[in-house]
């Protein structure tokens, strides 16, 4: 084959054009010193941190409420979400999509700490494409929730819609871990104030059993004029068995294609190439200048 693409004939382009499909639409692994390479059409899984560190919100206020950043006494930022002065007459819903890490995920694990004082505030793990429902004033619809944890009396904690009898989860971070396995329509959660004696943990079914993904963090409430806090939000989703710390993963992105590999189970992007629209505009060029 020549050396210069530009002096290619007509059976050269069909060539190259072949081995361009073998290189990128093929799912291939092969060895590559210590490293592997596999081309995949995504991920095994992706991940994702939120601290708020660099000062952007992550939720949307959707409806009868504000978020914003805020910093306490220990210079720590987080965000909170303030409920309005009408917020009783209706509701106050806030959501944050993580669609982009999640979707078509066969199991996700999504934590964050919270603050809630003794209001009325429900956090839920969800498909956002089902929300807010019917909710309305004290009306809490679970149509696309997955699982949903807090207040509705302001004096004791609830998981879903099942009294726990704690107490001590209010006016002090709260870490929850929630993990759905979309497959088995199972959620297993962990959600503790700190000591052995205030940690609620199981395993239960979906509230909403008809969900088939989890897109969004959203929080509830309806009391006016209250405000609770969120922080460090930390989301895996696991889209395929097997990861491997020793492959580089090569995915489509667009018309680039991205080379990730995993570092302590996360994966970092280390390189992007645009190679499949720079030989199709190389290949376009060469049948232009054939044709002249």
């Amino acid at each position: 084959m020549s050396q210069d693409i530009r002096l290619a004939k007509g059976e050269e382009v069909d060539e190259i054009k072949a081995d361009l499909a073998k290189k990128v639409y093929t799912a291939t692994l092969e060895e590559d010193g210590y490293l592997k390479k596999k081309v995949t059409g995504m991920l095994p899984s992706l991940s994702a941190e939120f601290d708020y560190e660099d000062g952007i919100p992550v939720f949307t206020a959707s409806n009868r409420c504000t978020a914003a950043i805020e910093v306490d006494d220990d210079g720590n930022h987080y965000e909170k979400i303030t409920t309005a002065g009408n917020a009783a007459n209706a509701y106050a819903f806030a959501t944050f999509d993580i669609s982009k890490y999640t979707d078509g995920a066969k199991s996700v694990v999504i934590e964050y700490d919270t603050k809630m004082g003794k209001d009325r505030w429900y956090v839920g793990v969800s498909d956002l494409t089902n929300r807010p429902g019917e909710s309305y004033r004290a009306t809490y619809d679970t149509a696309g929730v997955v699982m949903s944890h807090g207040t509705k009396d302001g004096s004791y904690y609830y998981i879903n819609k099942d009294l726990t009898w704690k107490s001590d989860f209010f006016d002090k971070w709260v870490h929850s871990k929630v993990t759905a396995n979309l497959e088995t329509k199972k959620v297993s959660y962990e959600i503790t104030n700190g000591t052995v004696a205030d940690t609620l943990s199981g395993t239960i079914d979906f509230q909403d059993t008809t969900v088939e993904k989890v897109t969004g963090i959203e929080i509830f409430s309806y009391v006016n004029n209250v405000e609770m806090g969120i922080d460090n939000i930390k989301i895996t989703a696991t889209y395929a068995d097997g990861m491997d710390e020793r492959t580089i993963y090569i995915i489509p992105e667009g018309t680039a294609f991205a080379e990730y590999i995993y570092i302590d189970g996360k994966p970092v992007c280390i390189g992007r190439s645009d190679i499949v629209s720079t030989v199709a505009d190389l290949i376009s060029r060469v049948e232009a200048l054939e044709n002249a």
